[in-house]
């Protein structure tokens, strides 16, 4: 029923209320891999970004062969803006699943903010090839081609984003 209540109260948008909901449950059942998961993100959700990378790492170290607590804790190390870490555990996401979305995306963005942006660039257009639909990715890469000074090539990615999406900020 705590599992059921946690659920719940997250879609209403009661995260406090999820939070306790799931920490209410046995002690027993607090020490497995899905709690520790659970927990983490909606830790994350709550704002608690060094509680929720912490329980991110006990559901890693409960499941060893987990991708998703890896994937997942690149959120919380991103909102602390903990941008050399991000770039650690995205490479160590994509030495474990080499074209794993998610850490892909995470890392081009850590690269990015680390103000590397020739490997970012690499990262966005990796991501772009294997996902052409995804703009954010053509825009992450224009915006390092921009900052690398190639205006022009930055100009015309950005004019194929709006070309679709006429209304898009980034």
């Amino acid at each position: 029923d705590e599992w059921r209540r946690s659920y719940a109260l997250e879609t209403r948008g009661d995260i406090r209320g999820a939070l306790s909901a799931i920490e209410s449950l046995p002690a027993t059942d607090r020490g497995a891999y899905l709690f520790a998961l659970r927990h983490a993100w909606l830790l994350y959700l709550a704002g608690r970004h060094d509680d929720s990378v912490a329980a991110y790492r006990r559901a890693a170290s409960s499941a060893p062969r987990a991708i998703e607590p890896r994937v997942g804790e690149l959120l919380p190390l991103m909102a602390l803006r903990r941008w050399q870490e991000t770039e650690q555990r995205a490479r160590e996401v994509l030495r474990l699943d080499a074209d794993n979305y998610l850490a892909s995306r995470r890392l081009a963005l850590a690269l990015y903010q680390l103000g590397r942006f020739d490997d970012a660039r690499g990262v966005y257009q990796q991501v772009s090839e294997r996902y052409p639909g995804d703009l954010e990715m053509v825009t992450g890469a224009a915006w390092c081609d921009l900052r690398r000074g190639r205006r022009d090539e930055a100009a015309t990615a950005f004019r194929s984003v709006l070309a679709v999406s006429p209304d898009d900020a980034t």
